[in-house]
C-alpha cells in the first residue's frame, strides 16, 4: 500500500497555506461537487422516509378502529395481479400486510398500493 502524499507546505502573507497541482485541486473540487450532491439526495431521502414512516403510523392507528373479521373488498392489492379478488379475508389483517410488506424491485419502496 502507497503512503499517502505530503502536501507542499509554504507561508504567504504569514500563513500557511498547502499548495496542490492543478490535475490535485480539479480532482478535489470533483469530489466535493459529488459529496455535496449526495448529501442533498440524502437529506431528500430522509424526508421522504420521515414523510412515509409518519403516513404509516397514522394508518396504523386507524386500522385499530377497524373492526377484526371484517370482510375486505375486491381489489387487485396494487401488485397488479388480477382484479377482482378478494384482498383479504379481513381488511385490517389486509391493510396491514400491505404495510408490512417487503418492498419490490420494481417499486419505490413498496408503498404503490397505498
Amino acid at each position: 500500500m502507497s503512503r499517502r502524499p505530503e502536501p507542499r507546505r509554504m507561508i504567504i502573507g504569514g500563513e500557511e497555506a498547502v499548495v496542490v497541482a492543478p490535475e490535485e485541486y480539479e480532482r478535489l473540487a470533483t469530489t466535493r461537487r459529488q459529496v455535496g450532491a449526495q448529501g442533498a439526495r440524502i437529506r431528500v431521502l430522509k424526508h421522504e422516509l420521515q414523510h412515509a414512516l409518519a403516513l404509516l403510523t397514522a394508518v396504523e392507528s386507524l386500522l385499530a378502529d377497524i373492526p377484526h373479521g371484517r370482510p375486505g373488498p375486491s381489489f387487485d392489492g396494487g401488485g397488479g395481479g388480477d382484479a377482482g379478488h378478494p384482498a383479504a379475508s379481513c381488511v385490517r389483517c389486509g391493510l396491514l400486510e400491505l404495510i408490512h410488506r417487503r418492498p419490490s424491485a420494481g417499486t419505490r419502496g413498496g408503498l404503490t398500493a397505498l
